[in-house]
């Protein structure tokens, strides 16, 4: 048997980056942190503007560091001392954005389908597979302003994961969702994750959010890491 520290080590995620913004808005802001976490689910916690989202647009390459590096295991993502920087699409990086991001035009289906590369009868049984595990294959013909917001949810879930990532990161996923759906929600991807051993990464400012899904918390102020 594989054991449990040497296999977090070889999925864990190991992070350590720099990057400054100016502007008349922001004025100054400067992040800096380096942490490594195994797989399993780390919560970011902390107040507005402390750095939080940086660094999930960080992690997915939609944001570039001024220095640092990144990498998922043996996968180096980011390194600017050896001039790496993966695109997005190369990262397999799943990415639940706050406002989920789904395409308007696209049925449900068509967004969950959008990141998979493979074609044909793979690709039609990727798709099925994560809409069942979703409880959303009748909703697969339907555009997203035809469904109700939980079920926008979940095909945005879907559409993360599908791609089997390395690496999920969830930006405030669940707050416009009331309790019930949440919890609904929040006990499909536990059942998801138990069977993929990735890093995930949830901001969250909900404090049950945070304890139903999270096993470990960084806390974030003003750009810096000052507990886990």
């Amino acid at each position: 048997m594989t054991d449990p520290q040497i296999s977090g080590l070889m999925s864990g995620l190991q992070l350590e980056l720099k990057k400054t913004f100016s502007s008349k808005r922001l004025h100054r802001f400067s992040l800096d942190v380096k942490f490594s976490l195994p797989p399993g689910v780390t919560v970011i916690f902390g107040p507005s503007g402390s750095g939080k989202t940086t660094i999930l647009q960080c992690l997915a390459g939609l944001t570039t560091p001024d220095e640092g590096a990144i990498s998922v295991g043996s996968e180096v993502l980011f390194d600017s001392r050896r001039n790496i920087n993966l695109p997005p699409q190369q990262r397999r990086v799943g990415y639940v954005f706050q406002d989920l991001a789904l395409f308007p035009h696209m049925t449900a289906a068509d967004n969950v389908a959008f990141g998979i590369r493979s074609n044909g009868d793979q690709r039609t049984r990727l798709v099925r597979d994560i809409l069942e595990r979703f409880h959303i294959t009748h909703l697969s013909g339907h555009r997203p302003n035809e469904i109700s917001g939980g079920q926008r949810q979940r095909v945005a879930l879907a559409r993360a994961l599908v791609t089997n990532p390395r690496l999920l990161l969830l930006d405030e996923p669940f707050s416009a969702l009331d309790d019930d759906l949440k919890l609904a929600i929040i006990g499909d991807l536990k059942q998801w994750l138990a069977q993929n051993s990735i890093p995930v990464l949830l901001v969250t400012h909900d404090r049950s959010e945070a304890s139903l899904l999270g096993e470990r918390m960084l806390l974030m102020k003003d750009g810096s890491v000052v507990g886990q």
